[in-house]
């Protein structure tokens, strides 16, 4: 029975690996790119130390950590440099273009990304993602009470569905990953993409949030985590129904003398559904 909560040694996933690296090698050149722009603007009001003093700024503005573990924390709350090279890290950025360059610089991004899935690299990714997602189709087509409404997405990967008469939403991003079940309307609205216009320029409409009850959660190193669609939906499954059997079971509160003869110790995990039993 997989545990959806203990984070597993296995090897880290290729695909994982790479982004991290990725991440990384993009926040090193955007904090380059931002000491150096600090600085100099530093040096233009004629303030002295101007490199030392843009990384203490950039550090105060961007580096915040757990007060316990010391770990840095990623919430949206704080200030952060770029993660990618979009837009330069954000030094030619489309809002300091006049309408005819966003105008061109779409298309530009369009046609590049139309040639990208005429090639060969593309059409080979598209006949991957086909396959596995056929797969996957033949997989949900045996299920009983599993239903997945859509899924996909790298950063953040995302599902939607049911399973068992029971609404879920899986969400991985940045290597973490948590299970919400038995969605209901939040109250709460935001502002998504509709559409796009020739110049780059968005049409947003709102949408209103449903919110679920979070099951469980961990890294992408659980144990069963998997890397294939197929692989992520019967963690997926396996993970709500093994919280929704524990929801009810009522082994826990039997008599396990028995069982603790046996075993010649007191017995810690309920022997029906896993859940850690309470120390006597």
């Amino acid at each position: 029975m997989p545990s959806s909560t203990t984070v597993g040694q296995g090897p880290e996933l290729p695909h994982a690996a790479e982004y991290r690296e990725r991440i990384e090698r993009a926040r090193g050149e955007a904090r380059s790119r931002y000491r150096d722009h600090l600085a100099a603007g530093f040096e233009r009001h004629g303030v002295a130390g101007s490199s030392e003093l843009a990384d203490v700024a950039l550090d105060a503005l961007t580096v915040w950590r757990y007060s316990d573990s010391g770990e840095r924390c990623r919430c949206s709350c704080h200030p952060r440099l770029p993660e990618s090279d979009l837009h330069d890290y954000g030094f030619d950025c489309v809002c300091a273009r006049t309408p005819q360059d966003r105008r061109r610089a779409f298309n530009e991004w369009r046609n590049g990304i139309e040639a990208f899935w005429r090639s060969p690299e593309g059409q080979r990714i598209t006949a991957a993602e086909q396959a596995a997602d056929a797969e996957l189709q033949m997989w949900l087509a045996e299920q009983t009470g599993v239903t997945v409404h859509n899924h996909g997405g790298f950063a953040p990967e995302q599902w939607r569905g049911t399973v068992d008469g029971h609404s879920f939403y899986f969400r991985e991003r940045h290597d973490e990953w948590c299970i919400e079940l038995d969605l209901r309307p939040s109250g709460r609205v935001v502002r998504t993409v509709a559409s796009t216009a020739n110049d780059g320029t968005a049409s947003c409409q709102k949408r209103g949030l449903d919110d679920g009850d979070v099951i469980a959660s961990g890294t992408t190193d659980s144990e069963g985590y998997g890397a294939t669609p197929v692989e992520r939906a019967q963690f997926i499954v396996d993970t709500i129904r093994t919280h929704l059997m524990r929801q009810v079971c009522t082994h826990h509160g039997a008599d396990l003398s028995s069982i603790e003869d046996i075993l010649g110790t007191e017995v810690r995990w309920c022997p029906t559904c896993g859940t850690r039993l309470p120390a006597r």
